[in-house]
């Protein structure tokens, strides 16, 4: 009987549990059971180092902390841009819902764009979640963690992707730490260590760590976001992996010394100096310091460069491998906060009124740190600079020249010194861009997609003076706004440097010394191009060769858009929207003008270059002579 009535009441009980029960499905990306609270981690000892990382801050630790949502939803009211900004990302966040889960799926030898379609979903649906509370952001957020961690590696082979990817993880699993099961936060953490901090130890990977451009800035970024969400967790593994970014990322910060200007140009700024800012960031809200890396000279400068390497034309002066589309710098918010100067938010103003923070374009996919440092700033207090000529020393010297910031006459004028045989550079130093307002009369052809000259066999990056990568027609000196002597290669060895700066009413430029870069053999005794705009009215380019014992030929060119024709014995008229630019050439010395280049590439797999042409002239200068070619270009 007692059997009997204990099996009823058992029944009933498991009878009375299932009609309570919640209907709901478990989490979808999780098959195990509902959160349970977390395994008390011991207090860890914490190796010695740059930071007392026993004072490491609670959970979310990275770039925001606990409720600092409410600071930037009180913005929100009055604030114009920052309220845009937040709609476009939950706008974001919305179309991510409906998207498939990321996988594994590589473009030639590289996993990239996965690892940064990873940040910008994981950053944007961990933003959303947290401003709205949404589950759905939540759970979408889980699938993709989910999913990338599933990854068989991060493609260390190609580091920039793991750099990437573990920076994505490490932002989830910090920002929605007390949301995610413990099941889901152990494979994070194996994966952080598996993919990134044991692959970062192998030598045949880690490269990144001796490089003095943005692999160092990306990969070390990532990385540290790794150590600082699961440093509790891995103290001794979490600590090494800091301190040695704290130690080889301060080599890279040299390159901006001593003025700001980024080697790489404004578009590898945008990169590298955005992963910087991250890194710089994170360690300063997880443990109260950066370990004094946003203080290396010419550091915070640089904000200034890229504020200065837009042009009244919209397009950047976009020297060596960089594109001439101004992009919106989400870092810029981090520089105008840190140094109490909204006018370096400037550019970005224009940038965001057009329209063009909103089209995923640049460092988009980490939006979400305009409004985290965007939020102390007065935006309705941003007015002009008032500095005309912009000068940077260091590996890549360059000057750069804005009469104005506004009307439509404004002239500008960007001049690059430097060698070719730095990261990503080409065969231009001595190569100026030119604007008149919204027209850019000398422009530069920009980059060349990487990945088909790769599969082309191309050794792209093989910086030797023989290497098949300068006959890359957009990488060879003849075909930038520069000189060439006896139809040869600039010298790889070889680096211009700035002589002068003219910054007065009259003249505003400077001269560059180029006889390094053009002598392979010696065949120069000197070589200075001076380009100046005059009287803010003009560019005028001078270049001064002397030639030693035997004859030199030059040829000098300029890449236009629009239609081109010689009108003269030495002017040649550009034609572009309507517009009409006269080239005119003096010198003592005969000169034959040519105003029909072709911009065609030899090679199939090369950017088509269309509706541009190439003009100048070529001229001989006799043995132990010096010669003069003066060429004024004026807007009609």
């Amino acid at each position: 009987m007692n059997k009997l009535l204990m099996l009823i009441i058992g029944l009933l009980s498991f009878s009375f549990l299932i009609a309570c029960s919640d209907d709901k499905p478990l989490d979808p990306v999780d098959n195990s059971e509902p959160n349970k609270p977390d395994i008390e981690v011991p207090k860890p000892e914490y190796p010695k180092g740059s930071f007392n990382y026993s004072l490491v801050k609670n959970h979310p630790r990275l770039l925001m902390l606990a409720d600092e949502e409410e600071s930037i939803k009180k913005v929100l009211v009055n604030n114009d841009l920052m309220k845009e900004s937040h709609d476009y990302i939950i706008t974001q966040c919305n179309l991510i819902l409906r998207q498939e889960k990321l996988i594994y799926k590589k473009d030639g030898k590289r996993l990239l764009a996965v690892s940064r379609e990873a940040i910008r979903r994981i950053f944007y649906l961990s933003y959303g979640y947290r401003m709205t509370g949404s589950q759905l952001y939540l759970s979408k957020a889980k699938t993709e963690l989910n999913a990338v961690c599933d990854f068989a590696d991060w493609n260390p082979s190609h580091y920039l992707d793991v750099g990437e990817m573990c920076l994505a993880v490490a932002i989830g699993y910090d920002w929605l730490y007390d949301k995610l099961d413990e099941p889901l936060k152990k494979k994070i953490r194996r994966s952080i260590v598996d993919k990134a901090f044991t692959t970062s130890k192998e030598s045949k990977y880690n490269g990144f760590y001796n490089s003095m451009n943005n692999w160092n800035q990306v990969c070390n970024a990532g990385l540290v976001y790794g150590a600082l969400a699961i440093l509790e967790y891995e103290p001794i593994l979490a600590v090494e992996i800091i301190e040695k970014a704290i130690k080889t990322n301060r080599k890279v910060l040299e390159i901006y010394a001593p003025d700001g200007n980024y080697p790489e140009g404004p578009g590898y700024w945008g990169y590298g100096t955005t992963f910087q800012v991250l890194m710089n960031a994170a360690l300063n809200s997880s443990l109260g310091n950066d370990a004094g890396l946003s203080e290396a000279k010419g550091f915070i400068e640089s904000a200034n460069y890229m504020m200065y390497s837009n042009s009244p034309s919209g397009q950047l002066f976009n020297f060596s491998d960089n594109n001439s589309r101004a992009n919106p710098l989400v870092a810029m918010f981090w520089f105008a906060n840190k140094t109490g100067n909204p006018s370096l938010l400037y550019e970005e103003l224009k940038l965001f009124n057009a329209g063009k923070y909103f089209n995923n374009s640049g460092e988009a996919r980490v939006m979400p740190i305009a409004l985290i440092f965007g939020k102390n700033i007065a935006l309705d207090k941003i007015s002009a600079p008032q500095k005309q000529v912009w000068v940077g020393q260091g590996t890549t010297p360059i000057v750069m020249v804005r009469t104005g910031w506004g009307g439509n006459s404004d002239k500008y004028l960007g001049l690059k010194a430097g060698t070719a045989s730095t990261n990503h550079a080409h065969m231009d130093a001595g190569s100026f861009v030119y604007d008149v307002g919204a027209t850019r009369w000398a422009m530069d052809f920009g980059m060349q997609s990487y990945e088909v000259v790769e599969a082309a066999g191309v050794d792209l990056w093989n910086m030797r003076q023989n290497s098949d990568r300068w006959d890359v027609f957009r990488l060879h000196n003849k075909n930038h706004n520069t000189l060439t002597i006896n139809n040869q290669r600039h010298n790889v060895s070889g680096k211009a440097t700035i002589l002068n700066v003219f910054d007065s009413e009259d003249k505003k430029g400077a001269s560059v010394d180029l006889k390094d870069v053009l002598n392979l053999s010696g065949e120069l005794k000197s070589a200075v191009r001076t380009a100046t705009i005059e009287n803010n009215d003009f560019l005028q380019v001078i270049d001064e060769l002397e030639a030693t014992d035997k004859s030199v030929e030059v040829y000098w060119n300029m890449v236009c858009q629009g239609s081109a024709e010689v009108v003269g014995d030495n002017k040649i008229l550009i034609n572009k929207d309507g517009k009409k630019l006269i080239v005119e050439v003096i010198s003592d010395s005969d000169f034959k003008l040519e105003a029909d280049r072709s911009t065609t590439p030899s090679k199939s797999y090369e950017a088509s270059n269309s509706g541009t042409t190439m003009i100048g002239f070529t001229s001989i200068i006799p043995p132990n002579s010096k010669v003069t070619y003066t060429v004024n270009l004026k807007e009609q």
